[in-house]
């Protein structure tokens, strides 16, 4: 089964931490859950923040920073994980000196096979698509930069 899980960690007081040690920490938390890690990318904004990315065996596990915020962004997505999502993150929560404002994980759909099939009549459900009248309404939400 696929986990994803978005993560809003706020008051981080080492935010402004070298990529490295951001890494180290996403790694620990690769560990904990049991994942292969495969890739490590950092990107460092200026005049601060970064983004850094693990990609793992099983899907990726990202972290991007907001300094001026003292906000970080955990993005987990995984088809293992040996420990909850929330725990595994500790190492990244220590890294950051932040604290877990906010988590949600993301339902994703499940490819296994399903059990056998009722022998119950099925029920057919239809519905009919229609466009969306006009265009989307564009999120105005400030940006985080």
């Amino acid at each position: 089964m696929l986990t994803q899980a978005a993560f809003d960690v706020g008051d981080c007081s080492r935010i402004n931490r070298p990529v490295d040690q951001l890494l180290a920490a996403m790694t620990a938390t690769a560990a904990l859950l049991g994942c292969a890690v495969r890739q490590r990318i950092a990107d460092e904004f200026q005049p601060h923040g970064a983004t850094c990315v693990l990609i793992l065996a099983e899907s990726h596990l990202v972290v991007s920073t907001w300094p001026e915020y003292q906000y970080a962004s955990i993005d987990l997505c995984t088809c293992r994980a040996d420990v909850d999502p929330v725990t595994s993150i500790d190492p990244i929560l220590r890294a950051l000196g932040g604290t877990l404002v906010h988590a949600v994980e993301v339902p994703r759909f499940d490819p296994r096979p399903k059990a056998a099939p009722s022998t119950a009549p099925r029920t057919e459900l239809s519905h009919r698509s229609r466009p969306l009248a006009g265009p989307r309404r564009r999120d105005r939400r400030p940006a985080l930069s």
